[in-house]
């Protein structure tokens, strides 16, 4: 015999627990005590009683009502129409009272039904017009919260978004490569964005060529981090047999790479390269400007900051190659360290030893080659990030990863074609270069520590002298030999190892500039530091004599550009010491005419148009003090410029100078009309400048300062960084730094 229901007919209906008293607490509080009953008046019935009524959705609300409501304002013909129905009326879900089923509809006062509309349904029950809440009436009683109304809910509000998405972007979307509001865009701005994207893609034929340009000439710079018949397998499967990429289909953050490389490919080419490819000189800043832009629009879209991948840190690691050029250097700055900190979630700084790296990649399968490929690329990736780190140390005065805090091994040596491991250092591999690279740029970390250890200007000094012997001593002996200029050319080599030598030698000597550099205008003054003055000197001849040849489809690197650039200043400054007389003299003066046209070379580079600017400033002051004209004038406009010049910088070096320059390069001659508004320009580029040291936003007037008084400069030199800053398209760019181009 089934035992009897002790639970009221409310609190059942409501699957709430009934305290089972006569009536119960639940009845009496929602004051239905006179409803409160264990007995169902017409019988229990399971499927009808033990059904949760459901709630029906806004939308099949409206569609109920307008097919109610055409059915109850059209009246039969035979009826009188005394005043015409408003369709008002809206079905609402059904309730039970006392055990029945009752179907409820909202009518309004001021609309009566129709008589055919009345007949059909029941009414509402009468209520007063005061008394209403019309905030709450005609709403369910009960919430459905089932699991099966929760996920049909869930269900129509995805069909409503994929409606709306459609409605913006026909050609369909891929819900995991970008979730609005995620990536900071709103689906309208979006999809405008995507279209611009795609917009930029160059045709087939060109895009190709640019990736093959990128990954047979440049991708030796980057120390391979990404594998570049990889990457154009992917490219050429994302063409799918059509004529253009569905960018959003493949990944936001592949497309980030793509971008990287087509930007790279554009400014870092020649230009007769660019010019086979189809692209005038007026275009190739254009471009590759556009594309960087596109670069970090992709990043943002694939919600690189959240979902970590590889694809960012290669994208963001490739920008190295081209946002010096087109002036993006304070940007770079920022995106390198985001790739960091994005490297070391993927897990790249523990890249250690792995038991399957002695295993013949022939011998390995499928998976374990993939897993091999993966596994150098992240090595490739994290140390070519940490050799950057350490590189601009000695500028920046600090730097972000430090060698006790990872354990990964150096990228071994492979062909990137076969993936076969290279044991001979003197077959051309991009690792090599980056191992190399890497070695030279931790004992400049190491400089930096052992510059600030140290407690006097003596201690200081034999630090430079211990790590010039040190940095000698690592390009005799660790430079691979394919990269030393005793050994033989081969002529079987790939094309850029032409290319990588000379840079490489240009680079060793930059090197022993830079490490001298806090000591270079007390080498001027005092005969103690005069070994660091020949160092120098020697160094910046040797750039400039290695830079005079440029090869065919040899591709322009910003770096050699600040090569040129720093040489052309230490030259300058040996020139202006040596009172513009001896055969010293003219050769000081010849090397800096010949830093220009070298610079001359490279038309779409800011680093060299802004090296162009400064260098020929010096060279027309060195006229003008060395001119007959200016000697009986020469006294009084020094002691005159003295008393207006800014107190000597702290921390200053020879491409701190350049940054001078652009403040300087600002403030034309008085009788120029225009004087007012170019000053009122220069106060807000130093209202700009907060984040310089003071002696940065002083007008004055380099050309005619007494330069020993520039070339003071202290330990953590911030020379190589910031001397990159002042040039076109920057933060702090100033746009009347070129008018006297």
């Amino acid at each position: 015999m089934p035992k009897q229901r002790q639970t009221c007919t409310r609190c059942s209906q409501r699957r709430q627990k009934c305290d089972r008293k006569s009536p119960c607490t639940r009845c009496v509080q929602n004051k239905e005590a006179h409803l409160c009953t264990m007995e169902w008046s017409a019988g229990y019935n399971p499927a009808v009683h033990r059904k949760y009524p459901r709630k029906v959705s806004s939308s099949r609300t409206r569609a109920s009502s307008g097919e109610e409501t055409s059915s109850s304002v059209i009246p039969s013909p035979n009826d009188a129409q005394p005043q015409r129905s408003m369709p008002f009326r809206v079905a609402l879900p059904e309730t039970q009272t006392d055990g029945l089923f009752h179907s409820r509809e909202l009518s309004y006062p001021s609309a009566p039904s129709s008589t055919a509309g009345t007949e059909s349904t029941p009414g509402l029950p009468t209520t007063s017009s005061t008394n209403v809440n019309f905030i709450t009436y005609g709403r369910s009683d009960f919430a459905d919260i089932r699991i099966s109304s929760l996920l049909q809910a869930k269900e129509e509000y995805q069909s409503q978004q994929a409606l709306a998405e459609q409605r913006f972007n026909p050609e369909g979307a891929d819900k995991n490569s970008d979730t609005n509001g995620a990536n900071g865009f709103s689906p309208a701005a979006q999809s405008v964005e995507v279209h611009h994207l795609q917009s930029l893609l160059p045709c087939k034929e060109q895009l190709l060529k640019m990736v093959d340009y990128h990954h047979q000439c440049m991708s030796y710079w980057v120390g391979g981090v990404y594998d570049g018949p990889s990457f154009r397998k992917s490219v050429l499967e994302a063409y799918d047999d059509d004529s253009v990429i569905n960018l959003r289909k493949n990944g936001w953050l592949w497309s980030a790479l793509l971008f990287s490389v087509l930007s790279a490919s554009m400014i870092g080419s020649c230009e007769t390269v660019s010019a086979s490819w189809g692209f005038s000189d007026s275009e190739k800043l254009r471009l590759s400007r556009t594309w960087g832009s596109a670069l970090i629009s992709c990043l943002h879209l694939g919600d690189y900051a959240t979902a970590y991948h590889v694809y960012s840190v290669q994208a963001i690691f490739n920008m190295h190659t081209s946002e010096h050029l087109v002036g993006s250097t304070k940007e770079w700055a920022v995106y390198q360290s985001a790739a960091i900190v994005i490297a070391r979630g993927l897990g790249f700084h523990k890249l250690g030893p792995h038991p399957e790296d002695d295993i013949a990649p022939r011998d390995m399968t499928t998976k374990q080659r993939e897993a091999l490929m993966q596994r150098e690329i992240g090595r490739r990736c994290w140390i070519g990030l940490s050799s950057q780190d350490w590189l601009c140390s000695t500028s920046q005065g600090m730097y972000q990863i430090h060698k006790r805090h990872f354990t990964t091994i150096l990228p071994r040596h492979f062909d990137e074609y076969t993936w076969e491991r290279i044991r001979d250092d003197n077959v051309p591999t991009h690792t090599m270069m980056t191992t190399f690279l890497n070695e030279v740029a931790y004992q400049l970390s190491r400089y930096l520590d052992d510059m600030i250890d140290a407690p006097c200007l003596e201690s200081k000094y034999n630090v430079v002298l211990k790590y010039d012997a040190l940095i000698r001593a690592i390009n005799l002996e660790k430079l691979p030999r394919f990269l030393r200029p005793t050994t033989p050319y081969n002529a079987t080599w790939p094309q850029w190892t032409r290319w990588a030598r000379r840079s490489y030698e240009a680079s060793s000597a930059h090197k022993i500039i830079m490490i001298h550099q806090s000591f270079l205008g007390k080498s001027f003054k005092d005969p103690r530091y005069t070994y660091s003055r020949w160092a120098c000197v020697s160094s910046a001849k040797i750039v400039v004599e290695l830079m005079k040849t440029r090869y065919p489809e040899e591709p322009q690197w910003w770096v050699e550009h600040a090569f040129v650039v720093t040489a052309g200043l230490v030259l300058g400054l040996d020139l202006f010491h040596r009172g513009g007389k001896g055969s010293e003299a003219a050769e000081s003066k010849a090397g800096v005419e010949q830093a220009v046209k070298i610079l001359l070379n490279w038309p779409t580079s800011s680093v060299a148009i802004h090296g162009i600017r400064l260098l020929t400033s010096l060279l027309e002051e060195h006229t003008k003090n060395t001119s007959p004209q200016s000697s009986s004038k020469q006294h009084d406009g020094q002691q005159q410029q003295r008393e207006h010049n800014p107190p000597s910088p702290e921390n200053m070096g020879p491409l701190a100078i350049a940054e001078a320059a652009r403040v300087s390069a600002s403030i034309q001659p008085p009788q120029q009309p225009q004087q007012q508004l170019e000053e009122e320009q220069v106060a807000q580029n130093q209202d700009i400048f907060v984040s310089e040291p003071s002696w940065m936003n002083i007008d004055f007037d380099i050309d005619m300062m007494n330069l020993d008084m520039l070339v003071d400069p202290g330990v953590n030199s911030n020379v190589f960084f910031e001397g990159m800053l002042g040039v076109p398209g920057s933060n702090d760019y100033n746009p009347l730094l070129f008018q006297s181009l």
